[in-house]
């Protein structure tokens, strides 16, 4: 195989509850993810040697500093890869948006070149590596909806109901994850209880789940951001069954029963900073 093209899609949280602090540092979560139409495309090419980065997006960096190139050179390492490889990053989902766009090229990374290079890595292979290169990575290995735990490395696949549409708005300022975390009263938060999350198949079951469903940072963030509050407002008085907040933000979602207005919905947010997407779930 000389080249290989992947989609590699992006998530929402479903719910996202921080549970308490961990030894290490990290934070205890527990977190429904869903993977989302909107997606970047990664290529990848054998070359003679090294890695090659190219991206859509003049502001990524092409080194180390980004994940996609941190993902090909522990795949190249633990395959004992004498070629090189060149990797074309064609970006649609919004930089450091809680979507999880760089842990997706990531993920996809591991699992391209793995095929790429003929190396049959399976998924027990290849999650320790995902392990190295950030908590959301595992969870787009598996490439389903998912409960993930831990930290988030520990991804449990769950069959639920995905029949609706999706109105994403984005922002163009960015939020850091740490000062997000800083944020949070861990005493206050509320554990969900996840028994009956691989019983949501039915439409009502699924609807009547995700209305008791949480974002932890959610109320946080919007206190500081009347942007993001008057958003999740507004596509609630679009119809929204459900409007929140993705991962640590600023991106919010409206989940629709049916299909939304595309001349609305943008109507509706022409004056703000905003841009909006309207996606389906995918698995």
């Amino acid at each position: 195989m000389r080249g290989l093209t992947l989609k590699a899609p992006a998530k929402i949280n479903l719910f996202l509850n921080i549970l308490g602090k961990r030894k290490d540092g990290y934070h205890e979560l527990s977190t429904l993810m869903q993977n989302i139409s909107l997606h970047d495309t990664l290529t990848f090419l054998k070359v003679k040697e090294g890695i090659i980065l190219k991206a859509s997006d003049s502001k990524l960096p092409l080194d180390r500093r980004n994940l996609v190139y941190q993902a090909a050179e522990l795949v190249l390492k633990e395959g004992k890869v004498t070629h090189g490889v060149k990797i074309i990053l064609r970006k649609k989902i919004p930089v450091s948006s809680g979507m999880g766009g760089g842990s997706s090229d990531a993920a996809f990374t591991l699992l391209g070149l793995s095929r790429l290079c003929n190396l049959h890595f399976s998924l027990k292979n290849l999650h320790p590596l995902a392990e190295k290169l950030g908590s959301d990575v595992p969870f787009f290995l598996y490439n389903q909806t998912a409960l993930a735990q831990g930290r988030g490395e520990k991804i449990t696949p769950v069959n639920i109901f995905n029949d609706y549409w999706i109105v994403l708005v984005t922002f163009p300022f960015r939020i850091s994850t740490s000062w997000a975390y800083q944020l949070i009263k861990l005493d206050l938060t509320t554990k969900v209880d996840f028994i009956n999350i691989k019983c949501l198949q039915k439409k009502e079951d699924f609807f009547k789940a995700l209305s008791t469903w949480i974002n932890d940072f959610e109320e946080k963030i919007s206190e500081r951001h009347p942007q993001i509050k008057q958003a999740l407002k507004t596509l609630l008085r679009l119809g929204a069954v459900k409007s929140s907040m993705t991962g640590s933000g600023p991106t919010v979602y409206g989940i629709f029963e049916n299909q939304p207005n595309n001349e609305e919905v943008n109507k509706v947010f022409n004056r703000s900073d905003s841009k909006i997407f309207i996606v389906r779930p995918v698995s």
